[in-house]
């Protein structure tokens, strides 16, 4: 059994961020939706999937320690735990490298909600405008920057504690 840690002030940041994100993207969803027609449904379909996967990583970052002891195949672990359990005072480092790992879930909501507001604005200056908007390619530039930000923290997590 894992020691239970709180998240780490900076995933807590993230995913305050990542609400607001989301709350400003339903906000212009529906903006959008009043001035260009009851027929654009699309710009409320794109905030609520993306409500409904930040419902999910909020679930899990909530429930992470009870999935993990209950359903530990549900949680993918890196190799990292099994080279922490190696070494002396093993299981704390273990519960403080699990606990950080959901910084990563945080960071992904933040992102998430970025991603959320940048699409709905493409989507809704599109409709309106009637013409392909250069946000898209904000939109792709996001995800890879969200990419690297998860290589980025699972190192940092590595380096803390195999280092």
């Amino acid at each position: 059994m894992l020691k239970r840690y709180g998240l780490e002030g900076i995933a807590k940041t993230l995913i305050a961020v990542g609400l607001l994100l989301f709350l400003v993207a339903w906000i212009v969803g529906i903006y959008y939706y009043r001035i260009t027609g009851a027929g654009k449904l699309t710009l409320l379909i794109v905030p609520f999937i993306f409500t409904c996967v930040l419902a999910a990583l909020l679930l899990v970052i909530r429930y992470r320690y009870t999935l993990f002891e209950k359903y530990p195949y549900l949680v993918n672990m890196p190799s990292l735990f099994y080279h922490i359990g190696e070494k002396k005072d093993g299981k704390d480092k273990q519960s403080m490298a699990f606990s950080m790992i959901y910084t990563v879930h945080a960071l992904v909501i933040a992102f998430l909600g970025l991603i959320n507001l940048v699409l709905t604005i493409a989507i809704g200056s599109s409709i309106q405008t009637n013409s392909p908007s250069s946000l898209l390619y904000v939109y792709l530039g996001l995800i890879a920057i969200l990419g690297v930000s998860v290589l980025l923290q699972y190192r940092r997590i590595y380096r803390k504690f195999l280092k």
